[in-house]
């Protein structure tokens, strides 16, 4: 059983990596640290049986001495502060470390033959994994003419745990709004990996983000100027071959096939594909605390140690 450190155990991706690293077959959970719970029995706030007891974060760094890989489920400003203190691997899961030289940019879809050997691997964000996911088989392949127009909308607890009561679900119910927009923190990390698979500088993300009334999940609607007429079944059949031994990309048989409903619980990212040969839309829809958080790090967690990418995540089922 490979030793594991989790720190920032008690916020909404800190549960999910609880849960998921308590049963993962190959990792021992070795702490849970949350200074706010310290002392705290684990099973209270998870409802799952566990001996752990909460700890703070000193008390994590010294049990992390002796653990293989940590997990930093903090904000950007601790996890800047505590990966480099750390001797274990890291994996991030804030943005402090998804523009940072010598960081691998952990979306294992894409990049997994890096992330193996990576000493500190930044986990992606939630936007950015269905979006990048959705797209790149459109860059690689050179079917991109201008810029690729992203409407996104994410449920609340993709804000976090927030004292902001208008982030609240009950505060949210029968609403939409915008928010963000035209200064999303998630493009420049979006247009960085999208480059990496041949998008040029002259075609930018443009990203539309909104909250949701539900409690989890991101669905996003990609728009893209086709470089040349493709049909639906081409561009159906390109994805499905650039994804084809991805354990964890469906490319569904319509776009309109995608919803959170199919999605939510799982780790999985579904992609729908139509077009009218002048113009392509991609719909995308992730669970954002699974795939788009806690279960990607999992997957880098698996590449890291050298185990299969799904490991501890096969019993997911979608939560309706």
């Amino acid at each position: 059983m490979h030793p594991v450190a989790l720190f920032g155990a008690a916020g909404y991706t800190g549960v999910e990596l609880i849960k998921l690293l308590s049963g993962h077959p190959d990792v021992r959970l070795a702490c849970a640290a949350s200074d706010g719970h310290a002392g705290r029995r684990v099973e209270d706030l998870t409802g799952r049986a566990s001996d752990l007891v909460f700890v703070s974060t000193e008390q994590a760094r010294a049990i992390a001495a002796d653990c293989e890989v940590a997990l930093l489920a903090v904000p950007p400003d601790a996890a800047a502060a505590l990966a480099p203190s750390l001797a274990a691997r890291v994996i991030d899961l804030s943005h402090a470390h998804r523009a940072t030289a010598g960081a691998v940019y952990g979306l294992a879809s894409l990049f997994g033959g890096e992330v193996a050997g990576a000493r500190l691997v930044a986990n992606p964000g939630c936007y950015a994994t269905s979006v990048i996911t959705a797209a790149a088989p459109l860059v690689r392949h050179g079917l991109v003419d201008g810029d690729v127009v992203v409407s996104a909308g994410s449920g609340v607890t993709g804000a976090g745990r927030s004292s902001d009561e208008a982030l609240s679900l009950g505060e949210m119910y029968g609403e939409v709004r915008a928010y963000k927009v035209l200064r999303h923190q998630h493009v420049p990390e979006i247009e960085a990996a999208l480059a990496r698979v041949g998008m040029t500088a002259a075609t930018r993300v443009v990203l539309t983000t909104h909250l949701l009334p539900v409690a989890r999940g991101i669905f996003a609607t990609l728009t893209v100027r086709l470089a040349r007429r493709a049909p639906t079944a081409e561009l159906v059949e390109l994805y499905r071959r650039d994804y084809a031994g991805d354990p964890t990309v469906r490319i569904a048989r319509t776009a309109e096939e995608v919803s959170l409903r199919r999605i939510v619980g799982t780790n999985l990212c579904a992609v729908g594909v139509a077009s009218d040969e002048r113009h392509v839309i991609v719909t995308v829809a992730i669970d954002n605390l699974l795939k788009g958080a806690a279960g990607q790090a999992v997957e880098n967690l698996n590449v890291m140690l050298g185990l299969p990418r799904t490991a501890g995540l096969e019993h997911l089922a979608r939560h309706a």
